[in-house]
């Protein structure tokens, strides 16, 4: 049975919750670390556990934690910011690299889907992290969002977007949603279904302008930026963060890179059976390399 810890550390004077999964067994020397980053809405409850269990079986550090607003961390509720999410990943690797049993040369990261897209943004920024391992992924969120709509759907969309920040600058007030309510494919809008009893988490509400946060964000353009070993799994018949994403990174990636397309996989397959068992296996392969 792998060995737990819960904790808290600060990101921008808020406390953050966190679970280290620890190697089995203990040993003296210092050990490699790995900080996992959560997908849209998630908490570290969902989905993780795994992979963290995966990583602390091959002799990681690993950490999990919810972004401010979410989960047991302090914050905001709902409150989805792509800048405020990566300041909380800087945060995580700041607390994993003060561990006493930690090589704080030897820190990796870890991201799931839009976790993945924070994980590209935080590593062009932060030197500390030697490794990173992404999953599902999305390089640019208009592209992601509107790439099946009409051009008059999306001149829509634009509009309502542009008129409700308008009405937040002004007046400070703004539409708040459940999280079910702003998913427009199938594979999200039945995880969510299925989950949201087992997680409660997921029914809080988030602004409906996460939409245009997410427009607006262009993880792919900081690929220029990253130079460490990058590896970049996608899922075939993904319908959340289509396919197309997935290359379009790897093209845009520096060398050395890696790309896993699992066949037949849709969006959530990833975190269980013998779908999760590949993609592990490939990414500890990948960290142990250069970890």
């Amino acid at each position: 049975m792998t060995i737990t810890k819960t904790l808290t550390f600060l990101s921008e004077g808020a406390q953050i919750a966190g679970t280290l999964y620890f190697p089995k067994p203990h040993i003296d020397r210092k050990i490699p670390g790995v900080a996992l980053c959560q997908g849209f809405a998630g908490t570290k409850e969902m989905l993780l556990p795994a992979y963290a269990k995966k990583l602390a079986d091959n002799g990681y550090l690993a950490l999990t934690f919810d972004y401010r607003g979410f989960g047991s961390s302090e914050g905001e509720p709902g409150r989805l910011v792509p800048k405020l999410q990566v300041e909380d990943i800087k945060n995580a690797i700041s607390y994993l690299s003060s561990l006493d049993e930690i090589d704080a040369n030897r820190i990796g990261l870890w991201g799931t889907s839009y976790g993945a897209a924070n994980a590209i943004v935080a590593t062009s920024e932060d030197q500390r992290v030697k490794c990173l391992c992404i999953q599902l992924a999305f390089g640019n969120g208009e592209r992601c969002i509107t790439g099946n709509m009409t051009p008059e759907d999306k001149n829509k969309l634009k509009e309502t977007l542009l008129k409700l920040q308008e009405k937040k600058e002004l007046t400070g007030k703004e539409m708040m949603v459940p999280v079910s309510k702003i998913l427009s494919d199938e594979q999200s809008k039945k995880f969510f279904q299925e989950y949201s009893d087992k997680f409660p988490e997921l029914k809080t509400k988030i602004p409906f302008l996460t939409i245009l946060e997410t427009m607006n964000y262009k993880p792919e353009n900081y690929l220029k930026n990253l130079n460490v070993p990058i590896s970049i799994i996608g899922a075939e018949k993904d319908l959340v963060n289509p396919i197309s994403e997935t290359y379009a990174l790897y093209d845009l990636a520096l060398e050395p890179k890696e790309l896993m397309v699992v066949k037949d996989a849709t969006h959530f397959d990833l975190y269980a059976g013998d779908y999760l068992e590949q993609v592990t296996n490939k990414q500890v392969s990948w960290f142990n390399k250069y970890l």
